[in-house]
């Protein structure tokens, strides 16, 4: 399954007019300048079978036309020298806005580090070096049942330096007697993560399933029309382990592309902010091996 991670682009703009309005030099982002050059987002992830990053020149005009600009973005893997070149593509929205993600399938291994650069025609460049984390183990959910009580789900994370995202996915469908729609849904748990003081690397998450549902059927207004209905399709959680460049001041990956705190940038020549990342998607699901001992459950394709 290829795993593509598009969004809304209006935030992201908003996001570079705050790092370019918090330059120590002032920097204007919708006039001339010749240091900046790229506007770069986004992360390399070693269980990813295709990479997603956004990048786009730093344009003169806040309403980008919607074609591909004259660019080539490279990523090269600084242990073997291996440069392959990224592909372009335009990504338009309904609001009338567009962006330029450029993607490639080549694999990308943990422990590497990766120098990706993206020139214009006249060999201006912005460029950033970003390493990927070791692997980490399967996460685990472990379920704890009570007579007359329901259950209580924990997720366990272990062997992770720097915690980059915890997420509660949903595949869910909504549907009426003339039509039905798939949507989808996360819920950001990281700030729900506690690291076990004796155990440095090891968090754990209290888990809500019911209260998720709850609030995903809540706001679904399709429920309040003439046999309206909700169909859950699937439950998974993501995690993920951040490079040596992920900062905490970073809430989650989300916001590498949509609400960077104000003036971060690690791009060399341009703005934005990149890392590298492992991750694991699991379902909800309690797992054992034949001695009863809980057990990371078999990974699931991730929901995108």
């Amino acid at each position: 399954m290829i795993n593509i991670r598009l969004g809304a682009l209006f935030p992201a703009f908003l996001c570079l007019i705050v790092i370019l309005s918090s330059c120590a030099d002032s920097f204007e982002p919708f006039q001339e300048n010749d240091k900046f050059f790229f506007t770069m987002y986004g992360y390399l992830d070693a269980s990813a079978d295709t990479q997603w990053v956004r990048i786009s020149p730093v344009r003169g005009t806040f309403d980008a036309p919607p074609e591909i600009p004259e660019m080539q973005v490279f990523v090269e893997d600084l242990s073997s020298d291996n440069t392959i070149l990224m592909n372009n593509k335009l990504v338009q929205f309904g609001n009338q806005f567009n962006a330029i993600n450029v993607w490639t399938d080549k694999k990308i291994h943990s422990g590497n580090s990766y120098r990706v650069r993206a020139q214009n025609p006249n060999g201006s460049q912005s460029q950033v070096v970003v390493t990927i984390p070791d692997s980490i183990p399967v996460p685990k959910v472990q379920t704890v049942s009570v007579p007359g009580s329901p259950p209580d789900y924990t997720l366990i994370i272990e062997d992770v330096e720097r915690l980059a995202d915890v997420q509660s996915r949903w595949h869910f469908r909504l549907s009426t007697p003339f039509w039905s729609e798939d949507r989808f849904h996360t819920f950001s748990l990281k700030v729900k993560a506690v690291e076990i003081e004796t155990t440095p690397g090891t968090y754990i998450v209290v888990l809500t399933p019911e209260e998720e549902k709850e609030e995903i059927m809540e706001n679904s207004l399709v429920l309040s029309l003439p046999g309206g209905q909700i169909e859950f399709i699937e439950h998974q959680y993501f995690i993920a382990a951040g490079g040596p460049e992920w900062d905490d001041e970073i809430s989650n990956i989300e916001d590498l592309i949509y609400n960077l705190p104000d003036g971060f940038s690690n791009i060399e020549n341009g703005l934005g902010y990149m890392v590298g990342i492992y991750s694991r998607s699991i379902p909800f699901k309690t797992c054992l091996n034949d001695a009863r001992e809980l057990i990371g459950c078999p990974e699931v394709d991730p929901l995108w």
